[in-house]
């Protein structure tokens, strides 16, 4: 639930990035949208009971700060992922000596684990490459539109797959906010343009 919240406000975040440090001009629709999912998220994290506060907050505003960062630099997609792979791994190299965290080599782990390790390499690298690709490409409002995918993948998965119990009134604001996002959304997308 927290990581679902946090993906969720992650995007109001490059939205206001956006409006405020890109001067990009926002629909009326887009705008009343946003308000309105932002008011229920709010009424979402007030209704859920025993909610870690702090997991879903780093996760938005660091997610928000990584796309405000891939608009900014001037790296293309396949350098700047080589450039955060390497940093992650120093980082993580140096959690594990510091921390003295057990490591698993890949030649000690069944054969099914470690197609699953690429596997699941390959579902997150195809991704990051066309959010690094689009976060150049399209304004980062826009991107934070689109990266209302997420959350709502992950609260349909928490849902369904995990069974995670959620207050009656949780999934109604979920529902009713993702069904009227991507109507107004979808709206302003097809009307065609005013002259």
């Amino acid at each position: 639930m927290e990581s679902g919240l946090g993906y969720l406000l992650a995007p109001f975040i490059s939205i206001a990035l956006g409006a405020v440090v890109y001067r990009e001009h926002l629909t009326t629709r887009k705008t009343l949208s946003t308000v309105i999912a932002f008011s229920a998220i709010a009424a979402l994290i007030i209704s859920a009971k025993q909610l870690n506060h702090w997991t879903y907050l780093l996760i938005a505003s660091t997610w928000g700060a990584y796309t405000y960062i891939k608009k900014l630099t001037s790296l293309d997609a396949i350098n700047g992922l080589l450039i955060e792979t390497l940093f992650l791994t120093i980082c993580l190299a140096l959690v594990t000596i510091f921390l003295e965290l057990p490591v698993v080599w890949p030649y000690e782990l069944p054969t099914q684990s470690g197609h699953l390790i690429w596997l699941a390499g390959w579902a997150s690298i195809i991704p990051l490459l066309m959010f690094s690709y689009a976060t150049g490409k399209i304004p980062i409002s826009i991107t934070g539109f689109i990266q209302f995918i997420l959350p709502l993948t992950l609260f349909a998965l928490a849902l369904l797959l995990r069974t995670q119990a959620i207050s009656n009134t949780s999934f109604t604001l979920i529902i009713s906010t993702a069904g009227l996002l991507i109507i107004l959304i979808t709206y302003d997308l097809i009307k065609p343009r005013q002259p």
